[in-house]
């Protein structure tokens, strides 16, 4: 049987302590979108809908053992509250329906549930896939799984001897939703732990982090902004006010976490928005879309403009990372500011086969549309007219603003 743990994300848990206290009743929609179905690699040449939901089905028997609750018991820095756990203890995942989408024809995935629940399907729902897709893909290919593994094995020694002539590089290994499979990451991460010691900082998988004795590295994602927004919205306000709460509502809730996700409706409206107590508690930036150098560089002046030391401060890197991107910006960067990285397809799927992108977003909260701007204009999500929209509300305040200087 599946353990729970090792199919969710650490963020999902204090993410979800915060929804827990916050907006536990929001009815929200997750939905689960292949961007590869129209160049050349839909789900559904491998694996069928039926068989989908037949696996999805079966996941929904999966519970937090007791073994489990005790392992989040023990992120003491999180201060998870015994409410809290008490949900955790007694959760199932809630019904999915698999079908076709009618844009893309490939098969996608929806649950609607209180935020909660609908949370804690995102990672599992898009970590099903590979396990069932990949093994029929090599089949077809004329492949054995052993060579495949061997490939996997030779890549990965690539990557950790690359990464012990750079020792300053420390990264977390971040890629539960994008693996292999459950036992490739596994492979991968004892390789990390056995042979690059000194780069890793963590997984993201909380049971292998248990297990490997590491930390389990997460705070927060672009879900908890773009839920805010919509809420915000739907109650009469500037959605791009979601932001901002978030922000103040995490720092609040994990003052020893002081870390804000830059990017869900772009660098230039979170840095903008940032009060000065904010940017005085905030110790770390994360880096999810654009282009990093840029926006690495604006965060150092925006913390130099405020009279921060940018030394004091960490950019952390998460955007489709190589080993050999994280080098070039770990250079870059250095004596500027400190940096990290969270790398994931390339370190658990870098197996010779063609990488999936598959994504699971919260798409709807009680029946309001969400919305991502983001530093890359191809990541926008939403309606248009809705990402229309946000657009304006963004371009006005940075406007007004500028008009005040000036």
């Amino acid at each position: 049987m599946e353990k729970m743990l090792n199919i969710q994300d650490q963020y999902k848990f204090p993410m979800g302590q915060v929804m827990f206290e916050t907006e536990p009743t929001a009815e929200v929609t997750f939905a689960m979108t292949n961007r590869k179905a129209l160049t050349g690699m839909p789900i559904s040449k491998y694996v069928q809908p039926e068989e989908l939901q037949e696996y999805y089905d079966g996941l929904r028997e999966v519970r937090f053992t007791p073994e489990e609750i005790a392992i989040l018991e023990r992120q003491t820095d999180k201060r998870y509250t015994k409410e809290f756990l008490g949900y955790l203890a007694s959760f199932r995942l809630p019904a999915i329906e698999v079908s076709i989408d009618s844009w893309n024809k490939d098969i996608t995935a929806e649950t609607t549930a209180p935020w909660n629940a609908a949370s804690l399907w995102e990672i599992p729902m898009l970590s099903a896939i590979p396990e069932l897709y990949y093994p029929r893909l090599i089949e077809a290919q004329g492949g054995s799984m052993a060579e495949v593994w061997n490939e996997g094995d030779r890549r990965l020694t690539d990557m950790i001897k690359l990464m012990k002539a750079h020792p300053y590089v420390k990264f977390a290994e971040f890629g539960t939703r994008r693996r292999f499979s459950s036992a490739w990451q596994d492979h991968a991460v004892e390789r990390f732990v056995n042979e690059c010691p000194e780069n890793l900082i963590g997984t993201s998988n909380p049971w292998l982090a248990a297990k490997y004795d590491i930390p389990a590295v997460g705070t927060n994602a672009h879900e908890l902004a773009m839920v805010y927004a919509a809420l915000e919205e739907s109650r009469g306000g500037n959605p791009l006010d979601g932001q901002n709460h978030v922000i103040a509502d995490w720092l609040a809730r994990f003052p020893n976490m002081p870390v804000a996700l830059i990017d869900t409706f772009t660098s230039d409206i979170t840095l903008h928005d940032l009060t000065e107590s904010q940017n005085d508690q905030l110790r770390s930036f994360r880096i999810d879309s654009g282009n990093e150098y840029k926006i690495g560089h604006k965060v150092i002046s925006f913390l130099e403009t405020h009279g921060v030391d940018p030394r004091t401060r960490t950019l952390f890197f998460s955007n489709s990372l190589t080993p050999e991107k994280a080098i070039g910006l770990a250079d870059e960067f250095k004596d500027k500011i400190d940096v990290s990285f969270g790398i994931g397809g390339n370190a658990v799927n870098n197996m010779g086969l063609p990488g999936m992108n598959i994504v699971a977003k919260a798409v709807n909260v009680n029946g309001h549309g969400t919305v991502k701007l983001s530093d890359d204009e191809g990541k926008h999500m939403g309606h248009p007219d809705a990402v229309k929209r946000y657009q304006k509300l963004a371009e006005d305040r940075l406007a007004k603003n500028a008009s005040l200087v000036t």
